[in-house]
């Protein structure tokens, strides 16, 4: 009978050990609200470059890499510059959506015109301010080795009460924000000696789930 006990205690405690993660799913959720904010940086300052237009303050593969260091891999690196960017002789240029927002809006001049198309430009980026409004209980977190992925599928994001429309609203309606979003995210982090690294990450339109 004693035997029996110990042998079934023996595999509850193996059970409770391989059901347990070593994931910091807190940190990892710090850490991509950091990204976030960090990597909205990129599209600001906005200067011309003959009939394009870059980023007057981060405008070099070196520049890019200092303001991402510690947050990204490598190749995170790479792919978040690939997503925003084009080389353009010596310097990197916003790509052909981002360029045509900025000449759409005028928001170079100091006479902005009135646009809606700013959300749509960056909805499937990582530069959309939506991402940050995430709830954590709505991120799965799967690890695999050193490798961790983290997913959230059709997440809603609510920007402004459509019901109580206030000033607030209209700056959001202003910059083509929808009061609702449903977006689907999948970002894969790198665990290494100074915590988790962005390796690879994507947005995308979500579906509306009855």
């Amino acid at each position: 009978m004693w035997y029996r006990f110990k042998k079934v205690s023996v595999i509850l405690f193996v059970l409770l050990l391989s059901g347990c993660s070593s994931i910091d799913e807190r940190e990892i959720v710090y850490h991509l609200n950091e990204i976030f904010t960090t990597a909205s940086k990129l599209f600001q300052n906005h200067s011309p470059y003959g009939d394009l237009f870059y980023n007057e303050q981060f405008h070099t593969f070196e520049e890019v890499k200092r303001l991402l260091d510690s947050k990204v891999t490598e190749d995170g690196l790479f792919y978040m510059i690939d997503r925003i960017f084009d080389q353009d002789e010596e310097i990197l240029v916003y790509k052909e959506p981002f360029q045509e927002y900025i000449h759409e809006s005028n928001v170079y001049n100091s006479t902005i015109n009135v646009s809606n198309s700013y959300y749509e430009t960056v909805r499937e980026t990582i530069l959309n301010p939506g991402l940050r409004l995430i709830p954590e209980e709505e991120l799965q977190f799967e690890e695999h080795g050193d490798t961790i992925i983290v997913t959230g599928e059709n997440i809603f994001i609510e920007f402004y009460d459509i019901d109580n429309y206030s000033g607030s609203s209209h700056q959001y309606a202003r910059y083509g924000y929808p009061a609702n979003d449903v977006l689907s995210v999948t970002f894969t982090f790198i665990r290494e000696d100074d915590g988790y690294l962005l390796d690879s990450f994507e947005i995308e339109d979500g579906e509306i789930v009855s």
